[in-house]
């Protein structure tokens, strides 16, 4: 491996993103390969830096025009990028998507692909590309969320499917778990939305939202000193957070504390 490279991959590692970028810039204008080009656009993208990434992807395309991972990046840099209008971004990033599985229709594509049409809300081609990757690999777990936070507010019953199949391949899968939490509050089955807002907390001890929704679970379900303790918890560890203090609040209402509701209302009114 080349010197250069390998401190450029060593930084990339390490999160020196500064010296990854100017490493790798070097290694792609001196060799004029793609792959270093890429490499140097996706530190800069990291970076925030838009124009630098656009351009470094660009000249990978321009380089090895049948590359389906080059028009994949440039397509997640445009889903991603905050220089633009959201609207123009996304349907650049569509593009892109569609010219990445033109050439090679993989799952990580098609789901990329989905995501944008659900970012210019239409669901019904994100459902579409979302399901052809689940038939191309079952098991890849992107997919299977993805499709489920489509399905989730017309058909929660198979979104909680879908999401359960992933948890199932990927059983640290916050976001999953996240979304399972949310969907078996929905549907009324408040100890298994309870379970999965647990494995949130497991995974991200300090998770804000996964701290707030069990504090409630477990008040809806009666368990009142764990709420409590719950919310006590989320106010300490997030001080800075007003919605916490309300909600915690209106729980001590519930339960007859109103002088306790008061000294939590009259702190979050300190919270500036």
């Amino acid at each position: 491996m080349d010197f250069l490279e390998d401190r450029a991959r060593k930084a990339d590692e390490a999160g020196d993103l500064t010296l990854a970028l100017n490493l790798w810039g070097e290694l792609a204008h001196r060799q004029r390969d793609p792959v270093f080009f890429l490499r140097y656009g996706h530190v800069a993208r990291e970076l925030e830096r838009w124009e630098e990434a656009e351009g470094a992807i660009d000249e990978a395309i321009r380089l090895d025009p049948n590359s389906a991972l080059a028009f994949e990046l440039m397509g997640i840099l445009w889903s991603k990028r905050t220089d633009k209008e959201d609207s123009e971004s996304f349907e650049i990033a569509k593009r892109f998507f569609l010219k990445a599985a033109a050439i090679d229709r993989n799952p990580r594509t098609l789901t990329h692909l989905g995501c944008s049409y659900r970012d210019l809300e239409d669901d019904g081609a994100a459902r579409a590309a979302f399901s052809e990757a689940i038939e191309i690999d079952p098991n890849y777990e992107e997919a299977l969320y993805n499709l489920a936070a489509v399905e989730a507010a017309t058909d929660p019953q198979r979104s909680i499917v879908l999401l359960e199949r992933a948890v199932t391949i990927d059983p640290d899968y916050f976001l999953a778990h996240h979304e399972l939490g949310l969907l078996y509050d929905k549907v009324g089955d408040l100890p298994k939305s309870e379970y999965h807002f647990l494995r949130c907390l497991e995974l991200d001890p300090a998770d804000y939202w996964s701290m707030l929704y069990l504090a409630n679970n477990l008040a809806v379900q009666g368990r009142n000193d764990e709420a409590e303790q719950r919310y006590r918890v989320a106010i300490t560890m997030y001080a800075e957070m007003k919605g916490g203090y309300e909600f915690f609040a209106n729980f001590l209402d519930s339960i007859g504390k109103q002088q306790d509701a008061s000294q939590v209302r009259a702190a979050g009114k300190l919270v500036s």
